[in-house]
Order: structure tokens, then sequence, then C-alpha cells
């Protein structure tokens, strides 16, 4: 019987119903080594750095033909040597770079599969919420309130706004849907236009990634949805930022390596572009010193756009119907496509 080991804190009713609908599985929940979440969705694996609690996880991960997430973080380096592993289950979507850092890219026989399309609609939700917080300048009516200071003015629509948005996966099309509902019009940036139209990816436009340049001045909003990888980084050079217009607002909701941080901060300070909201940065935490906690024109989430009540329920259900395909022999859903990383 495959023995399935969860090394993520989750809801007993999530596991108990993993052991009631597949009972062709072992399932180990090691509660007493994983600590408290503290909030819905809080995936940690380490309440300490233990000898003897990492002894017990080392025999755990030994045990294991399926993980669920990758378990202590001073163990993950040795997941590569593990031989018995078959498949392991993502509970992020970008998990590329971490599973280049740790090995996993050197063990083809491990399968790794991610959760994309958990997170889409939170994004997408962060992006319109990040859009209409800079359209009727909230920072400016949160300074007011808290001065009891009464100053009227005008904002914008988001409807008639062009929204740029790169990479058009799970994420980026929900993102797209939602801004379209709006009313904006839509540019979906993509590697490769092979096979693809517009209208397919329900957007009002499609460019290739090698066009993005051309683009860049005539957009209102301009998204960063794309997965880090030897491609992306620094994708948004300085360069590119010096080609947006001074209205324009930048989100980034996939990683912060995709942007030259220190030219985005001058654009910033210098105000030649409207504004930002970043949930993804170049260091995270982000340092204390770091300017963009204090600029007016930047809005600062701490990576935590895409964490949402019902993410693990989410989670659990894809996990659950890959389970199935697995047993059965099946094509897993959202297989991790090593070839991208490089």
């Amino acid at each position: 019987m495959p023995r399935v080991v969860i090394t993520t804190p989750l809801e007993p009713a999530l596991v108990e119903s993993l052991r009631r609908q597949h009972p062709g599985f072992e399932f180990v929940y090691p509660e007493e080594l994983l600590a408290i979440p503290r909030y819905a969705g809080h995936h940690i694996t380490d309440p300490s750095d233990s000898p003897e609690r990492l002894v017990a996880w080392r025999t755990l991960l030994g045990e294991a033909d399926i993980l669920f997430d990758f378990g202590p973080s001073a163990l993950q380096a040795e997941l590569r040597g593990l031989p018995r592993l078959k498949w392991i289950q993502a509970t992020s979507a970008g998990i590329g770079q971490f599973a280049l850092r740790v090995g996993l890219t050197t063990r083809s026989d491990i399968v790794i599969t991610t959760a994309s399309g958990v997170h889409g609609a939170a994004l997408a939700e962060f992006v319109v919420m990040s859009m209409i917080y800079f359209n009727r300048d909230f920072g400016a009516v949160i300074r007011d309130q808290r001065t009891h200071h009464w100053q009227r003015g005008a904002g914008r629509l988001i409807s008639g706004q062009t929204v740029g948005i790169v990479g058009l996966g799970s994420v980026g099309g929900e993102i797209a849907r939602a801004v379209s509902a709006f009313g904006a019009r839509t540019v979906g940036v993509e590697r490769s236009l092979v096979g693809r139209s517009a209208a397919g990816c329900g957007v009002s436009r499609l460019v290739a990634l090698e066009d993005l340049d051309q683009i860049l001045a005539d957009l209102d909003v301009l998204v960063l949805a794309v997965p880090h990888t030897a491609e992306t980084e620094g994708l948004l050079s300085a360069r590119r930022i010096a080609m947006l217009a001074p209205t324009c607002l930048f989100v980034n909701v996939a990683r912060g390596q995709l942007v030259d941080e220190p030219a985005l901060v001058a654009s910033l300070q210098e105000g030649r572009i409207r504004g930002a909201a970043l949930d993804v940065f170049a260091v995270e935490p982000l340092p204390a010193a770091s300017p963009l906690w204090d600029l007016p024109n930047v809005l600062v989430s701490p990576h935590s756009a895409s964490t949402v009540e019902g993410e693990n329920q989410r989670i659990v259900d894809l996990f659950s119907e890959n389970l199935v395909r697995y047993q059965a022999g099946e094509p897993l859903r959202n297989v991790f496509n090593r070839d991208l990383l490089f």
C-alpha cells in the first residue's frame, strides 16, 4: 500500500476525508512534529530545529512513497536521494527555483505536481483591489482620515484602462477575466503564440514575450504573473521600467527576481510611474531598510495575496483527484515541467 506522508498542517477534517476517500493509501499525519499554523493556509513544517525532530522527520520521509509538500527545510536537499519517493504534491504553484535549489531537478523519476489553479482567483482579486486602491487614491484617503482632513477629489474607473498581463497561465487567465469584467482592455503576453489566439486566451490582444517592449508605453497597468525561470529573471529591467508611461501602475504577483528592484525604487521615488502594488520582492521578508516600505505610491503585501480561507480544501481536492489518477496509472494534473527552468 503506497504511504503518503503529509508534511504541512492541515485541518483534521481534511486529513480524515483523504483517508476515507482513498482506502488504498496509508496516510501519515505527524501532527506532533508540525508547527501550529498562524493563519488559514499557513504551510509551515519547522516548529524548531530540534535534532530529535529532524531524526523523526528523516525516518518518515525515507518511508514515504508520496509526500504532501516538501517537509522540513533542513531536510529538503535530501529528498532527491530517497529511493522510495515517487511523487511530491506541492502546496504552491511557483516551485521551480525551489526545486532547482534543493536538487529535485536531477531526479526525473520523482514527479512533482504543483498547486497551479488553486490561487488564481485570490491573486486576481488582489490585482483588482490594487487597481481600485490607486484609481481612488486610497493611500491619501487613509492619511486624510487619520488627520481628520476633508479633501474631495476625482478617481478613475477600471473600465477603459489597458491592462498588460505577462503570463496567461491559470493566474494570468483569472486576472484577465476579472479585470475584463470591469471593462478593462487586456493585452496578454505569452512566451509562444503557437496555437493560441486572443479570443482563446480571453484577452483583447495577444503578443509574444519578445514583443513586450512594443506595448509597455501604452499600458495603464502592467501585471507580472509568469513563473521565475532563466528566461524571465530580470524581465522588467531598468530599460523596460523606463519605457512605462508616467500614469502606469505596476503589479507583481509573480516573483521579485523578475524585476530590477533598485530601478523600480528609483522610478517610484522620482514619480516616473504612478505606483506599484507588490506582493513579492527580491529579498523576503522585505528588509526593514527597504525604501519600498515608506513610499506613498507603493502598496506592500507580505507575499500573502494568494492565501485565503479555504485554500487547504482546494489543494486537498486537487491532491485527491491526483491520488485517483495515480492509483489508476493515469497522468497526473499539474506536473511540473523541469524543462522550463533552463
